[in-house]
């Protein structure tokens, strides 16, 4: 079994961290409002505010995970190539 290298940890920890923001700002829009005249409101503006901050958190998200994709790629270029033995002529 071959051993992660410290960017492969850091990639599973940033994924780990981005999960964790989108659950806690999916969930904090719901709390935001409080009985008044102005209820339907408050509870639609809230829902559209939670969405825009999650489509901010997810284009963040891929955003850093094509830039740690690409550097994963560049650093780790000899593990997983074939090498085509040798033909013998």
């Amino acid at each position: 079994m071959r051993s992660w290298r410290p960017l492969t940890w850091v990639i599973v920890i940033v994924q780990v961290l981005f999960l964790v923001w989108v659950i806690a700002a999916a969930n904090s829009g719901a709390h935001a409002c409080t009985d008044s005249e102005y209820s339907d409101a408050c509870v639609t503006s809230a829902a559209i505010g939670t969405m825009i901050g999650l489509a901010f958190i997810l284009f963040l998200w891929a955003l850093i995970d094509v830039i740690l994709g690409v550097t994963w790629m560049v650093t780790n270029k000899n593990r997983g190539r074939y090498d085509a033995p040798p033909t013998g002529v």
